[in-house]
């Protein structure tokens, strides 16, 4: 079984380094504010983002500026860490016998626009190893169950150090 799970997380379909096979809440905080269409705000990205509230959950579509690139769907849940908001990821398409990789944004508004922070950095994966994981190509997998990933990032996951990078959007004018 336990080699079974190990060759499944192996296949895990997600964007970041630090992935968990369960979901950081089953329910989501809705924000109307986040839907709509948004553009990179940053020189270096050409990228565009449709936002669709769905029930309970954000259709989200990311498509790339590069003309090679192609679109990819998310699935994203709204879940309130803290006084912070963080988006729980995972793609919508899935291969069969694959598990989900739910990834983790921070979520920061300013002004007419938004900011999400990769919670992947190596100083947080460097913390979960003190949690329930395993690991996969030496990366960590959080294994642990929605309430353990709440704690967790409460924890860790505010900490300025626990960002990888980020990614500043402006809402297109309709």
């Amino acid at each position: 079984m336990r080699t079974l799970l190990l060759a499944l997380l192996t296949m895990l379909a997600g964007c970041g380094d630090l992935l968990s096979v369960h979901p950081l809440a089953a329910t989501g905080v809705m924000d109307g504010t986040l839907t709509g269409e948004w553009i990179c705000a940053e020189k270096d990205c050409k990228g565009s983002v449709l936002v669709r509230p769905e029930e309970g959950y954000y259709d989200i579509i990311w498509i790339p500026g590069e003309a090679d690139g192609e679109p990819m769907r998310l699935q994203g849940r709204m879940v309130k860490i803290g006084t912070r908001q963080v988006l729980d990821l995972v793609t919508a398409k899935r291969a069969d016998l694959a598990i989900p990789g739910h990834f983790f944004m921070l979520l920061e508004k300013s002004g007419e626009g938004v900011k999400f922070h990769w919670l992947d950095s190596d100083w947080l994966r460097k913390q979960a190893v003190g949690t329930s994981h395993l690991m996969v190509d030496n990366k960590p997998i959080l294994t642990g169950d929605s309430a353990t990933l709440q704690a967790f990032l409460l924890r860790f996951g505010l900490d300025p150090k626990a960002t990888a990078g980020s990614m500043a959007f402006r809402r297109i004018k309709e």
